[in-house]
């Protein structure tokens, strides 16, 4: 049997017209080819019940043209349950293939499992799916019946399709990871088992924001020889800095091929990643210390019996109570606690600093394992600061890791801060020189910087027009260097910030606005970490008075709660100022939201350890507070290079009479 020429593409987020295009010109260039397959979101954002779109109507309906076969997962997002539901009978070729399972298409068996892991929906802890066709978070009995079929299926798996990445990819091998990549966190370890029960000869998988071809890598002979794993990992089509999304196989299918070539070892290839990860969590167990598993015992002739070791207990999660607000000031990160330490011997072990209000250990959301750290929050701020010097003390028969419980999510460990607050950013340059990073959106130096829109460039900070502007006045201020947030600017770089911030409030106030913004810092390690930028909005008076409210209500209902910092006394100098937000957010190694109110206030959440921001708040209070609720997702402001000239010029003659930088060339 011939090859099968195949192709295969990243998330498409709703994106049909520029996924078929693509096709076309690859499938004209390089074809034919007999089918597509796309892992990754399909559909584009929104809840899988809303009205789809007609672009979408025209693919199902035939007037949309399909230039090879096509086949998905990641069947969820705007519009996908009544799309997914009239598919089947649609004579277009555009299939959904289903929740999982296995199928064969064009002699090819292809193993499938869509959706991403939710720990509530996967134990059924937390509210059932709805009863609809599309598979947003995959479920106990998704997984088991591919298994299922697995375990029946006679011949090989050709290509197994996730839209997540598998848990432990990377384990085992030498030299740098890919950029962003974060072995401890990405993917997922229910597709790391699917992997080793499937053996695919190539694993396609989308879900993380890069594109990766890993080395390929050999399982355990079985008694039919060994079998060889190819994994590609795309990125989605939309990718800003146009990563991977399409790639092409030439794949003779495994039940035409002689048994020798099946059990091939190509050149580079290495053990199995997971193989190896499990091998080296059972010398972990075996070889951890702890007090709460003993065993003693003398032999014949007084000869110590060969030690017996009793499996340790496995940590377990602890809720914590939700009657207790959480306070990151209060609050510190433990790790290395003994295996058997429960809620009350760690009460007991802290109390020596202070009064123990709440004790919380989460799971992991992508593979529900519990978290190897555990939150230890004090009836006040001195507490926590007690606590600190615990720090390499003895609980257990183990020297536990105290820290602040908002340092060091972004890179920084601990110690990384001095005596008053300073100290490196997540770029570990906070104060100096940041180096542009290829591929960052705001460094000025990049290629994918938009440099079209910047209105007006400072000696160290630079004001542009947002990409997908909520107003017509809607700007960022961003460092010309990289460096992750605004705390950890220079003092220099900070006052020119609040330079032009002063500026920007005297030209909405001639227009009878008064000023709005927000920063929120995440570490975002691919792309060399967050570059520091602050959404700056001029909203009308009666917007204004409500502005602490709505950023409070957002916040609230993300399950967060943010502390007022009233606004600076006249007089205090932007190194004063710099040093007081240091303090707020928990350090300059600290993830944070800050939004900055019209009277100069701010409100401010420290993120803690395993706290997830979501990403749109602060777009979404802007939009809301311009009236513009729609244009909270900037996809969705995009406008044409002509239309951004113009609106940039329009906004340069306009910010000119209040322009730092007005008469300096």
């Amino acid at each position: 049997m011939a090859a099968a020429k195949v192709l295969f593409s990243g998330a498409v987020e709703g994106d049909l017209p520029g996924l078929f295009k693509k096709v076309e010109t690859v499938n004209k260039k390089n074809g034919p080819f007999e089918a597509v397959f796309c892992v990754g979101q399909f559909f584009g954002p929104g809840a899988d019940t809303d009205e789809f779109n007609d672009a979408l109507v025209a693919y199902v309906t035939g007037q949309g043209s399909i230039p090879v076969p096509t086949y998905f997962i990641g069947g969820y997002g705007a519009g996908s349950a009544a799309i997914v539901e009239a598919l089947p009978a649609a004579k277009a070729p555009l299939k959904y293939l289903g929740r999982s399972g296995v199928t064969v298409i064009n002699g090819l068996n292809v193993a499938f499992l869509d959706g991403t892991y939710n720990h509530a929906v996967f134990t059924g802890r937390g509210e059932p799916p709805p009863p609809t066709p599309v598979c947003r978070h995959y479920t106990q009995d998704d997984v088991g019946l591919l298994k299922s079929q697995l375990k029946a299926l006679e011949g090989e798996v050709d290509i197994l399709l996730t839209c997540e990445w598998p848990r432990g990819l990377t384990t085992g091998l030498q030299g740098e990871l890919p950029a962003g990549y974060r072995p401890a966190s990405s993917g997922s370890n229910i597709v790391s088992e699917l992997v080793t029960l499937a053996r695919p000869r190539y694993h396609i998988a989308g879900g993380e924001q890069l594109a990766y071809a890993r080395p390929p890598f050999s399982h355990r002979d079985l008694g039919a020889g060994q079998r060889v794993t190819r994994f590609v990992g795309l990125a989605p089509m939309a990718h800003p800095g146009k990563a991977k999304s399409l790639h092409a196989l030439g794949l003779t299918p495994a039940a035409a091929m002689e048994p020798e070539a099946l059990s091939a070892v190509p050149e580079g290839c290495t053990p199995s990643p997971f193989e190896l990860r499990q091998a080296k969590r059972d010398q972990d167990e075996l070889a951890a210390p702890s007090d709460f598993n003993r065993w003693s015992g003398m032999g014949p002739g007084g000869q110590a019996k060969k030690p017996r070791r009793e499996p340790a207990a496995a940590p377990q999660a602890i809720e914590g109570r939700p009657d207790v607000p959480r306070d990151p000031w209060s609050t510190v990160v433990v790790k290395n606690l003994p295996w058997a330490a429960g809620e009350p011997e760690i009460v007991a072990f802290f109390a020596q600093a202070g009064k123990v209000v709440n004790v919380w250990r989460g799971t992991n959301p992508r593979d529900g394992r519990v978290q190897h750290f555990t939150h230890v929050q004090f009836e006040g701020r001195e507490g926590a600061e007690r606590a600190l010097r615990l720090h390499n003390t003895d609980m257990g028969g183990r020297q536990v890791v105290v820290e602040p419980s908002t340092a060091g999510t972004a890179g920084m460990g601990r110690h990384a801060r001095d005596a008053d607050g300073a100290g490196g950013g997540a770029g570990g340059e906070a104060g100096g020189a940041g180096k542009p990073v290829d591929g960052c959106w705001f460094c000025l130096g990049s290629v994918a910087a938009d440099t079209e829109l910047v209105a007006s460039v400072g000696e160290e900070v630079y004001l542009a027009l947002d990409k997908g502007q909520i107003t017509p006045e809607h700007v960022l201020l961003v460092p010309i260097d990289h460096h992750p947030c605004s705390v950890a600017l220079s003092a220099g770089c900070f006052a020119e910030v609040e330079r032009y911030m002063s500026a920007l409030r005297s030209l909405y106030a001639s227009l009878g606005r008064e000023l709005v913004a927000f920063e929120r810092h995440l570490s975002l390690r691919n792309k060399g970490g967050n570059h520091c930028h602050i959404n700056v909005l001029g909203v009308t008076p009666a917007a204004g008075r409500r502005a602490a409210e709505a950023f409070r209500a957002a916040a609230s209902a993300a399950g967060y709660k943010l502390e007022h910092i009233p606004a600076p006394p006249r007089g205090t100098s932007p190194d004063e100022l710099l040093k007081q937000l240091k303090t707020a957010v928990g350090g300059p190694d600290s993830e944070y939201f800050m939004a900055l109110l019209p009277d100069g206030s701010r409100l401010v959440r420290p993120l803690m350890r395993g706290e997830r921001w979501p990403m749109t708040l602060g777009r979404e209070v802007l939009a809301d507070l311009a009236g513009v609720p729609e244009r909270a997702g900037w996809k969705a402001c995009a406008l044409t290079p002509e239309e951004e000239a113009a609106r940039v010029e329009r906004f340069k003659q306009l910010f000119q009479p209040y322009d730092i930088m007005a008469g300096e060339e």
